[in-house]
């Protein structure tokens, strides 16, 4: 499973989590109107595995490539039919599966936005609840999700 890229960040966010009942909060209006479509989207693309609506929204990364084509990071962007296919492959078996999420928060990390959660995750017999991260960068205008990790610590 990919390494927690934001731990830093997360262990401070940790103690403010719960503060607040808007997870945007800490968002500007316009910031907040841009992202939150596109979280619910992955959040919903990610549990129901509708990896062609997914798609459009996920970021083209080198550590997407990695993952999903076992280490080809000069691979080209991959194309709609390639995605689902490496999804449909790799999710729930090489790679785990997101079965639930409740968002925390959504911050401003560096020029990008964190999205932070509890999530619950499966990946053939093993199961886990806990936090659930995922970066968001802006790429021509529109919000783009990196793959989501997840600590060991349990959420509640």
């Amino acid at each position: 499973m990919k390494a927690l890229v934001y731990p830093a960040v997360l262990l401070m966010t940790l103690g403010l989590l719960g503060a607040t009942s808007d997870p945007y909060s800490t968002l500007a209006p316009e910031q907040k109107s841009l992202l939150k479509p596109v979280v619910e989207r992955y959040v919903h693309d990610q549990i129901k595995q509708d990896w062609a609506d997914l798609w459009d929204i996920q970021d083209q990364t080198s550590g997407l490539k990695n993952e999903l084509l076992l280490g080809h990071r000069d691979a080209p962007d991959l194309s709609k039919e390639q995605f689902v296919s490496a999804m449909r492959e790799t999710i729930g078996t090489g790679y785990p599966r997101l079965r639930s999420f409740e968002l925390r928060e959504v911050k401003v990390d560096k020029g990008n936005f964190i999205m932070i959660g509890c999530g619950y995750a499966t990946r053939e017999e093993w199961k886990q609840k806990g936090f659930v991260i995922a970066g968001i960068r802006i790429v021509e205008g529109k919000p783009k999700v990196d793959l989501w990790s997840m600590t060991s610590d349990s959420c509640s």
